[in-house]
């Protein structure tokens, strides 16, 4: 399986829509409430993608297999105000279900840590829903551990999402 991976361009925003909402609502379903989970559309993920490319305010790679979009990886500097500059951050991680356990988020998560590493950042975080028990196992397979550190998310409801970290 050929995949190829590249920044993501204004024109890639409706397979980025696609994919984050397929991957959001197989993902988190049990996880977050159903009626988070039904408002969620390919349209509105579309635009919201879209305008993040335009302002450049985002650094967003897809994973593309025969010219469609399977996945994408978003990564940068840490967002969190408890940590110093030389922590990274692996923003997301999306993939299409019909894509997923075929290797593709192991060479987005490879892709975002060689870059963050490249740029000179000693850790890496990123953030999980505690009862994501899929990929928690996936992010400890790349040697990501709990923090210790929790915060609340309100999506119709409240959920936990709890901070990996681990060296680069």
């Amino acid at each position: 399986m050929n995949i190829i991976i590249r920044k993501a361009e204004i024109d890639d925003s409706r397979g980025l829509g696609r994919v984050h909402s397929e991957s959001w609502k197989a993902a988190y379903k049990g996880i977050v409430p159903d009626s988070f989970l039904e408002g969620i559309t390919a349209e509105g993920r579309e635009k919201k993608i879209a305008d993040a490319i335009s302002r450049g305010t985002e650094r967003i790679y897809v994973a593309v297999r025969e010219n469609q979009i399977v996945g994408f990886t978003c990564f940068g500097k840490c967002r969190d105000d408890d940590v110093d500059d030389t922590f990274g951050e692996i923003w997301g991680i999306y993939l299409h279900p019909q894509h997923w356990r075929k290797g593709i988020g192991a060479k987005l998560m490879q892709y975002g840590l060689s870059c963050l590493k490249n740029e000179g950042y000693k850790k890496v975080t990123l953030w999980v829903l505690e009862k994501n028990e899929n990929a928690r196992k996936f992010y400890e397979r790349f040697g990501f551990r709990y923090d210790g550190t929790k915060k609340e998310l309100y999506f119709d409801g409240i959920v936990h999402e709890i901070r990996y970290v681990r060296d680069l």
